[in-house]
């Protein structure tokens, strides 16, 4: 093996006894591990390092969905996934099974070289990002849900909850919002293995009337999963609701009396009453996970 020379961030002005290793494969001379400087937090080695590490990735870039094949689930992952799908009532299963292959193919060929998600494996994949999605099916939010109204998915990331959602109820349109351009460009693309009610829009929540103005003060149900402090995002949503237009805002079991106190203190003030926390389980033994509800009242 080589040595390891240093190498800083381009145009670094830092000392090259700052710098600090990135932990990774040991390489040798020919193949030098990129630094990062500490003091400094330079982010430029990072960009050099996806940069190298796209170059070896097939398709790197590209996110059309075309150019990345369907992944079949094992039967064995599939008939799990239905039987605990069942347990929430969601059905039709088997017939959405061609389009998550795909959106599952779609979603790993991409993370290869763009951060979605660090659940890629089969089983994880069917249960925490699409039952776990699916499992507000049985609320009365879902299943009450009028067609050609449109709900939105905030802070969309990866597509979940919406793309799932919007997959068993094709005669809603669902908007999927992020504020980071590429995840709104990787979104458009998945949206587009779902079918013509998915759309994809880059914006941040309370920037809705000049962004979205199709949007503003419309929407029966906006979720969110995974996004960030619930007491943060209500201002965020609340001017893309309709009178009477539903929040369901996915909650870990880490969601804190804290957090729900700063929530509820909040939500009169920009017009929102707080209507419940319902708690589910993805199977038996897992720790509940939460569907924390808020109402438009003006």
């Amino acid at each position: 093996m080589g040595r390891y020379p240093a190498q800083l961030c381009l145009g670094c002005p830092q000392d090259p006894s700052a710098a600090r290793r990135v932990p990774g494969p040991r390489t040798p001379t020919s193949h030098p591990q990129v630094l990062t400087c500490g003091p400094h937090k330079c982010r430029q080695a990072a960009r050099v390092n996806e940069q190298r590490s796209k170059a070896d990735i097939p398709n790197a870039g590209n996110l059309d969905p075309a150019v990345y094949p369907a992944i079949p689930f094992d039967d064995a992952d599939w008939a799990w996934f239905k039987q605990r799908a069942a347990v929430f009532g969601v059905d039709e299963a088997d017939s959405h099974r061609p389009v998550i292959e795909r959106l599952y193919g779609h979603l790993c060929g991409v993370n290869a070289w763009f951060n979605l998600t660090r659940i890629t494996a089969p089983r994880e994949y069917l249960k925490l990002h699409l039952l776990d999605s699916l499992s507000l099916w049985p609320d009365s939010r879902c299943q009450s849900l009028v067609d050609g109204v449109p709900c939105v998915d905030l802070g969309a990331g990866g597509g979940y909850p919406g793309l799932p959602l919007a997959l068993w109820k094709p005669q809603v349109p669902w908007t999927l919002v992020d504020s980071r351009r590429r995840k709104v460009d990787f979104l458009a693309a998945a949206g587009s293995l779902v079918g013509p009610n998915v759309t994809a829009k880059h914006f941040r929540g309370r920037e809705v009337g000049s962004a979205a103005p199709e949007l503003f003060q419309q929407c029966q149900l906006v979720v969110s999963r995974a996004a960030g402090a619930v007491d943060k995002l209500l201002p965020e949503i609340v001017d893309m609701l309709a009178p009477k237009g539903q929040i369901v805002i996915y909650k870990g079991p880490n969601y804190s009396q804290e957090e729900h106190d700063r929530a509820a203190d909040i939500a009169p003030k920009i017009g929102l009453r707080f209507v419940t926390v319902s708690a589910i389980q993805l199977e038996d033994d897992d720790p509940e996970r939460l569907f924390v509800v808020f109402e438009r009242t003006r």
